[in-house]
């Protein structure tokens, strides 16, 4: 005769244990543990950042804010026409109001007429004093250019602007 097994010798699961079980299958795949808050935002804030960049081109990169503190150097120096004529063909009409202002003293018509068309532009967007600023400027370039092509250029502002 077989010996008699005792079912109290041995340990049965008890029926929420063996819920557990069945729960933790190793058929589903473990979750990723949450990221906390604070760095899924920096993860975010990121992302963004480098989104925007793209958009911006090249005057995101970090090269763009090096030659536009080297042309704001070189202001009323000897260099400034070979830096600004550098910089404007490498990047274009920048958008900063100061450095738009910079760029009023390079001697190309062509060039400040559109840095003063770019100016008018921000206008809107621009304090009291900016603009009572730009106005005496223009008022200047109306009277005292040597291109024709400025002096026009800054008449027709202060018309729209008065």
């Amino acid at each position: 005769m077989p010996p008699k097994r005792d079912d109290d010798e041995r340990q049965r699961p008890s029926w929420r244990e063996i819920d557990q079980r069945r729960d933790r299958s190793s058929h589903q795949g473990k979750a990723p543990p949450p990221v906390p808050k604070a760095q899924a935002e920096v993860v975010r804030q990121q992302a963004l950042a480098q989104a925007e960049a793209l958009f911006k081109g090249k005057r995101a990169r970090p090269e763009y804010q090096t030659d536009l503190k080297k042309l704001e150097a070189a202001h009323g120096t000897k260099k400034f026409a070979l830096l600004a004529k550098k910089f404007l063909e490498e990047y274009g009409l920048p958008e900063e109001w100061g450095a738009l202002t910079r760029l009023l003293d390079y001697d190309d018509a062509s060039a400040a007429v559109a840095v003063l068309q770019a100016m008018a532009g921000q206008l809107e967007r621009r304090t009291r004093v900016e603009k009572q600023g730009f106005k005496g400027r223009l008022q200047v370039l109306a009277l005292t250019s040597s291109h024709l092509e400025i002096r026009r250029a800054a008449e027709d502002i202060l018309a729209e602007f008065e």
